[in-house]
């Protein structure tokens, strides 16, 4: 194998494959990332066994072959060269890179030892404009449940239906749901990706400023996302959603129209008086019509906030406590000026809306010791 190609493009590349690349005491080839020459171009490929990402990219190929090397060290060694072209040659198990001030030697592993790169069948294909369905996502997946006690609640829930995707995550504690128009689908079809493949969509996307397309293709497993020349392979994740829609309240006892950078303030000075991980802050809208965030359950102290708030008439007076964090990181992803905070009650869920008419996030209260 003999091939040369250009740095700054090989670099970029390999950028995307070193995030996926895994230490397995086990498995060391899993710390590799797969070359592969194929007439004039370059394949490379890297797995941690749930998530594989390929791509390629030109090259002038002398000889074809196919080798693995360590993707860190691989990586750093092109990131840190400093000539515009590198030519690699394969000679027994090590791969030598030469360009005009820098010459290296790289030891790898047997390709036949590299786990076998997975493939798709009986796929159906959607195509989402790429940036529109980043932004949507980007909104959503902060709800999904961190502990792998429930799987089903560590993904993205997506439902393809009519001319809309609805994107939904929850870990119990709080939820979002976000619809964006798409092409007409025939089908109805639900799927349900992990956090952490739709982690590495948002990270690719944010190398790619054209207005392209987001490829799935779609198996009863596994799905493939293409963007541009990357594939980037994931499991599904199997198993029925929860239906949160009956969850999600539709009357409120009290709807407090806030500025967010306001808000945001008061719960951060909550977190003055936080101790061991315990943020959770008292909400409360007076008789007065005013609104309160009081710092909660700390043991450290307390500090009570009054912020402008306009109350919608007809309010009941009423108090709950909530996770400082879970709403800042709705307030934070909404991105919005302005909010309505929409009380369904003391021990009910929390609504925070925004002018997005197919965008919903709701917090769950904690529950006050009687």
């Amino acid at each position: 194998m003999k091939f040369s190609c250009s740095k700054d493009v090989l670099d970029k590349a390999l950028q995307h494959i070193s995030r996926i690349v895994t230490v397995r005491q086990s498995m060391p080839v899993l710390s590799n990332v797969l070359l592969e020459t194929d007439e004039k171009i370059l394949r490379m490929s890297g797995t941690d066994l749930e998530i594989t990402v390929n791509t390629h990219i030109p090259a002038t190929i002398e000889s074809e072959g196919t080798f693995t090397v360590p993707a860190k060290v691989f990586q750093e060694f092109v990131h840190q060269n400093p000539d515009d072209q590198i030519t690699f040659t394969l000679e027994s198990f090590e791969l030598l890179c030469k360009s005009p001030k820098v010459e290296a030697r790289i030891s790898g592993i047997d390709p036949e030892e590299y786990p076998t790169l997975p493939k798709i069948e009986n796929t159906t294909t959607f195509r989402l404009p790429l940036h529109e369905f980043v932004e949507a996502v980007k909104k959503v997946v902060i709800a999904c449940a961190a502990d792998q006690a429930r799987p089903i609640l560590t993904g993205v829930y997506i439902q393809f239906i009519d001319d809309k995707a609805v994107l939904a995550a929850t870990d119990s504690f709080r939820l979002v749901e976000k619809k964006i128009t798409i092409v007409p689908v025939k089908t109805e079809t639900i799927l349900n990706i992990p956090s952490r493949t739709i982690q590495e969509i948002i990270r690719i996307s944010s190398t790619i400023t054209e207005d392209i397309d987001l490829e799935l293709e779609v198996s009863e497993q596994q799905v493939l996302c293409r963007i541009k020349e990357i594939e980037l392979y994931s499991r599904l994740i199997v198993g029925n959603f929860p239906k949160y829609q009956a969850i999600i309240p539709s009357k409120f006892q009290a709807t407090a129209g806030i500025t967010t950078a306001e808000f945001i303030q008061a719960l951060r000075l909550s977190y003055v008086f936080s101790t061991s991980g315990v943020a959770n802050v008292m909400l409360e809208v007076t008789e007065d019509g005013a609104l309160t965030v009081t710092s909660y359950g700390s043991g450290r102290g307390s500090t009570k906030n009054t912020i402008y708030a306009l109350l919608e008439e007809g309010f009941t007076p009423l108090k709950a406590a909530f996770n400082a964090k879970f709403l800042l990181d709705a307030l934070q992803a909404a991105n919005s000026t302005h909010m309505q905070l929409q009380f369904s009650g003391p021990i009910s869920p929390l609504v925070l809306a925004t002018e997005e008419a197919d965008y919903t996030q709701l917090v769950m209260p904690i529950r006050l010791d009687a």
